[in-house]
């Protein structure tokens, strides 16, 4: 009977370490399960953007921004999810009065062909679909998303063309010419050689960093505020007739003298112009809109697109294309 109860006890003590073996496993498990989904899960699943009640997630942000690498106009993440942000809100009104704008599946297919030709006069069936194939690889992105892109690149457009028209061809205007050097030290010798009585024009023939730029003087013929990024535009239009300005910077390896030689109230624009402004139509109309929307950014632990958010997703940028790399 003592040798029964022994071996029940056995039996029992034996389940019971079996059972608690089995609960750490499922503990570790859960542990090592959660840190992996807080590491590659969690982060691609944040929301960076809302807009109303839309939002976006930074897994599909991440492929826009991987879409935007190799071109040089490209402001940031920051510019990207403004980008986006209008996108959302081309896509509620466009299609509203007074605008009244769709883009078909025959247009959208149309607008990638063009896109696909680059430049050539025809593309085969073959072609397309291969360049088509090659796109969806390179981005990540699933067909739909990839055709409502191309789909919202045809909205914008239409939008422009709408906008343009309607838009004025007289604006006030300024004759601008312009100094460029490379450095402030640079910049700062041409500012000490006017204040000692050197001629400006003189001056833009001699040290223009451009061949085309000493040719004409620095001439940059006459400007439209909406022709020149906004610093440049705020300086430019107060800027005293006939009067060289400070040197200011224009980027981190151009600074810049301006003057200015005449001024109009109201002046007839170029066709030039008028193409010029009219890239700049669709921001304007979506910085007006954006006042009636709750638009907000996120980063991955703050309310906000953060230092550190943004260095995340520049790393990530780094390991898809290191990638695709090694997948060729």
């Amino acid at each position: 009977m003592k040798n029964k109860n022994n071996k029940e006890q056995t039996k029992r003590s034996t389940l019971l370490t079996l059972l608690v073996a089995a609960v750490v496993v499922l503990v570790i498990g859960a542990i090592a399960g959660y840190a992996i989904y807080r590491q590659e899960i969690a982060p691609f699943e944040t929301v960076v953007l809302r807009i109303d009640e839309k939002e976006i997630k930074m897994r599909y942000f991440l492929k826009r921004l991987r879409m935007t690498q190799g071109n040089p106009s490209f402001g940031g993440p920051v510019s990207l999810l403004g980008m986006i942000a209008q996108e959302v809100i081309i896509k509620e009104k466009a299609s509203q009065a007074p605008y009244n704008l769709s883009a078909t599946a025959e247009e959208i297919e149309a607008s990638l062909k063009t896109v696909a030709r680059r430049g050539s006069d025809s593309i085969t069936g073959e072609e397309y679909q291969e360049w088509y194939r090659q796109q969806l690889n390179q981005t990540q992105l699933a067909e739909a998303e990839f055709e409502e892109i191309a789909r919202m690149n045809l909205l914008r457009q239409k939008l422009s063309d709408y906008l343009a028209v309607r838009a004025p061809t007289v604006a006030e205007q300024v004759h601008l010419y312009m100094i460029v050097q490379k450095s402030p030290e640079a910049a700062q010798k041409v500012q000490q050689r006017l204040d000692a009585g050197e001629d400006f024009f003189q001056l833009a023939k001699e040290l223009n960093h451009s061949v085309a730029a000493r040719e004409n003087q620095g001439d940059l013929g006459w400007q439209t505020k909406n022709g020149l990024n906004p610093r440049l535009a705020q300086l430019a239009f107060h800027q005293e007739v006939g009067m060289p300005s400070k040197p200011f910077p224009l980027s981190k390896e151009a600074f810049g003298i301006i003057l200015v030689t005449e001024k109009a109230a109201a002046r007839e624009m170029s066709q030039e112009q008028q193409e010029r402004q009219k890239f700049g139509l669709v921001e304007q109309w979506a910085a007006k809109e954006f006042q009636y929307h709750k638009i907000s950014y996120h980063g991955l632990k703050k309310d906000a697109w953060d230092s550190e958010t943004d260095a995340w997703a520049r790393w990530q940028m780094q390991r898809m294309n290191s990638q695709t790399e090694g997948e060729k």
